[in-house]
């Protein structure tokens, strides 16, 4: 699972966000998807999981790169929640986006950049559908006021 592209919905400059990394899950198998299982990457690319996920190989966190805000200013940040995940072949369940770990606020130095690392936690269905064997992407939306 991979975190593709970060979008903001505010600015009043061109600023701009770069993913240096994206959001990775790793791999992992889905045991039953009965109940609602989770799997989560923390900033410090720590994972751990829920019920019936077991983790094949550990993903990373998210590297973002904020640039062309004003100098040495607080940006707000907050994530548009709950996201689902696409498939570009076969019918499956999906997955849904449902927490990010990261800053709520950043300042910018004084070239007017910021760095972050992002997290997230995906749940699974829990209907008891079937998962295929893909890549599942998600978009990330992010706001961010100044």
């Amino acid at each position: 699972m991979t975190l593709l592209s970060v979008w903001f919905l505010y600015s009043t400059v061109e600023a701009e966000v770069i993913v240096d990394e994206p959001l990775s899950f790793g791999t992992f198998a889905i045991i039953n998807n009965s109940s609602v299982s989770t799997i989560s990457i923390s900033t410090n690319d720590r994972a751990s999981r829920t019920r019936d996920i077991q983790i094949l190989y550990i993903g990373q966190a998210a590297r973002l790169r904020l640039v062309n805000y004003p100098p040495f200013t607080r940006l707000f940040i907050s994530p548009v929640l709950p996201q689902q995940s696409t498939v570009f072949v076969g019918t499956t369940e999906q997955f849904t986006l449902s927490q990010v770990d990261m800053p709520d606020s950043i300042i910018t130095d004084s070239l007017g950049e910021a760095s972050l690392r992002v997290g997230g936690t995906l749940e699974t269905s829990g209907n008891g559908g079937s998962y295929i064997d893909t890549t599942y992407n998600l978009t990330l939306m992010l706001t961010i006021n100044y």
